[in-house]
């Protein structure tokens, strides 16, 4: 089923599959972000859909947002705008499994890390860029990245944003599951099948369990993720961490 030009799903016995489709780095915006929380508030309601695949087409699962055409560098209010949506995933009740076959960066990687699991390959790239946006972390990365890979791997990776391979992501616990790129959706789709078999009510249960208090973290997160953002927006650095991402050179941070 086509939901628009950017975004489809479609449900195959018990597995849902919401693709992403803005090739070739698949950025988001609000609108984007929204049609998926739609998509899974649905998904929710379904009583055969039991598993979610979220995958996107093209060289990269998210590239995060695109800053050369968004109104995100000024003017947009990012927590009513955005991150209002992006708190609605967090919020279903099946398990998302999401394919990273290549760059899932800033943002990008706060929506890899809104599934229960992520299965890559050596070829995919993984970045908490922020800093050296001159930004502040947000999509509720500041609970994720942590809650996944443990306290220390992701202050590593915030404070030096460096960019890590899909086996250095396996290695850290950042994804799950590491297999060839042309494996990627079979193993996904193997995963989903062993969900598949147990109990659905069951599985659900076990899940809101495990995940007991983290909408609650998030949602405060979000809000400050938002009110640094803003903060920072204003900022000469902000504007110079943009112009060198957009212009693929080294940025000249001053501090202002």
């Amino acid at each position: 089923m086509t939901i628009n030009e950017d975004l489809t799903y479609s449900l195959k016995q018990h597995t849902a599959y919401i693709k992403i489709n803005r090739p070739p780095n698949n950025y988001f915006d609000a609108a984007l972000i929204e049609s998926i929380a739609d998509i899974l508030d649905d998904l929710d309601k379904e009583i055969m859909c039991r598993s979610i695949i979220l995958y996107s087409e093209g060289k990269n699962f998210c590239a995060g947002a695109d800053f050369s055409k968004s109104n995100f560098i000024e003017g947009e209010n990012i927590y009513e705008n955005l991150y209002k949506q992006a708190l609605r995933l967090f919020k279903t009740s099946k398990p998302i499994i999401a394919i990273i076959q290549g760059a899932a960066i800033g943002g990008g990687l706060g929506l890899a890390l809104s599934a229960d699991f992520r299965i890559t390959c050596k070829e995919a790239k993984f970045s908490a860029n922020f800093g050296k946006l001159g930004f502040h972390q947000g999509f509720g990365t500041s609970i994720t990245l942590p809650r996944i890979i443990g306290n220390q791997h992701a202050k590593l990776l915030l404070l030096t944003s460096r960019r890590i391979n899909g086996e250095e992501a396996y290695k850290i616990g950042l994804a799950d599951i590491m297999t060839k790129k042309n494996l990627l959706m079979e193993k996904a789709e193997e995963l989903a099948n062993e969900i598949n078999t147990s109990g659905p009510l069951g599985i659900m249960s076990i899940r809101n369990t495990l995940n007991d208090g983290l909408v609650e973290e998030i949602s405060k997160a979000v809000i400050k993720e938002a009110y640094e953002q803003n903060r920072l927006r204003s900022t000469k650095d902000f504007k110079e961490g943009i112009n060198a991402s957009i212009n693929r050179r080294e940025a000249n941070f001053t501090g202002t």
